[in-house]
């Protein structure tokens, strides 16, 4: 069963040694597909990818990129005069174009950024950002049916250029990766997919390379599995994402389950004693926010770019207590989760570890092919074998 798992890069990066470990670690376990894109962490997840199989076969591993976003370098190309045709201006941290151009050009840096002759399958990045645009902006329903065939349109134009890049040895195959195909068909966000074979074969033939569809599903997001469904049957590969991370109704939930941190208090204690009070502030305000974190990701989020880069700018910190101010951070990030984990699968009856209980509800699906699980660390990595294999 390992072959249906997949090493997922969200957030991930070259710069960090846990991430390049948790990578060498999965390839040199079993794990073969690898699944990134252009903007996870404005192209560093890529780039990860592209030092870690510099020194091993290429032919074993399979990449799936992913391009349309325009966040990070490629927004300030943009700012700075490059033109894009097709622009979505979402807001202003982030722009969108599936325009074969602009495609064009991301399929070649991903190439660079990877280190590779080809990438094996490459994926529309949720091209439903022209449809979001437009609800956002207050479309009215008697309109949405007009977008929706420009929408189609781009797809199909989109198609083209990647049928040009499989011939040009560029890539392998292709396909959609969207959020909105695990709407419901009467959602506003809903983006039809029932065509795009069609699209495919009219373009070029049976032999089309139309390959992949992918979505977010997990234990309580289950209005993709009509598309899932569709897509099997139709002979496309399935890849499924955010299997651990859940809306239920308005709430993000991480559905997996964290050990208590060992020696909290203790590790606290050592902190303490470091003559620093622009450090001592930090720590008194990050703990007198223990209680006010909604879910899993926030801890991320709040400590790793916010916390962490404020310390490192702001707080002339002796070198000598780094490796104390890392233990403590990892033991009160583990100690917030948790803590959100246990309220979590009590309240929803999920049996624990609850990320065992996500992995096992999708991975006995016939109907899916891969599941893409975010493995930043080793013992990530660890869990995600142990559970494919048990």
């Amino acid at each position: 069963m390992l072959d249906k798992f997949a090493f997922g890069t969200y957030r991930t990066t070259f710069q960090s040694p846990s991430h390049k470990e948790a990578l060498e670690y999965a390839l040199n376990n079993g794990i073969r597909h690898i699944d990134t894109s252009s903007n996870y962490m404005h192209g560093q997840a890529e780039e990860l990818i592209g030092q870690v199989l510099k020194k091993r076969d290429r032919k074993e591993f399979t990449i799936v990129s992913k391009g349309g976003y325009i966040q990070g370098e490629n927004l300030k190309r943009v700012q700075d005069g490059f033109k894009v045709e097709d622009l979505v201006f979402y807001d202003e941290h982030c722009l969108h174009s599936i325009h074969p151009n602009f495609l064009s050009d991301q399929i070649d840096r991903s190439l660079d950024r990877l280190n590779t002759d080809y990438i094996n399958v490459y994926l529309l990045h949720n091209p439903e950002y022209y449809l979001m645009k437009e609800i956002k902006q207050g479309m009215i329903a008697s309109a949405i049916s007009n977008f929706q065939s420009i929408m189609q349109d781009r797809i199909k134009k989109a198609f083209v250029l990647l049928e040009e890049k499989v011939k040009e040895g560029k890539i392998k195959a292709y396909g959609i990766s969207s959020n909105s195909f695990s709407k419901k068909e009467t959602d506003i966000h809903f983006l039809e997919y029932k065509n795009l074979i069609d699209y495919a074969k009219e373009i070029a033939g049976e032999k089309h390379h139309l390959k992949v569809i992918q979505l977010p599903m997990n234990i309580f997001e289950l209005d993709g599995e009509k598309c899932a469904k569709w897509a099997y049957e139709n002979g496309l590969e399935v890849h499924i994402n955010r299997p651990l991370n859940s809306f239920k109704g308005n709430q993000m939930i991480r559905l997996a389950s964290y050990d208590k941190p060992q020696d909290y208090e203790k590790t606290l204690k050592e902190l303490r004693d470091i003559p620093n009070e622009a450090l001592q502030e930090v720590i008194n305000q990050i703990i007198n926010i223990e209680d006010e974190y909604r879910w899993a990701g926030d801890v991320d989020d709040i400590i790793e770019y916010q916390v962490l880069p404020y310390i490192v700018k702001n707080v002339n910190l002796d070198s000598k207590y780094y490796e104390i101010v890392n233990n403590f951070i990892e033991k009160y990030k583990n100690r917030i989760k948790q803590k959100i984990s246990e309220k979590t699968a009590k309240e929803l009856f999920i049996p624990e570890p609850m990320d065992k209980s996500a992995i096992n509800f999708l991975k006995e699906k016939e109907y899916i092919t891969r599941i893409l699980v975010g493995m930043r660390k080793e013992k990530y990595v660890k869990k995600v074998i142990e559970y494919a294999i048990s």
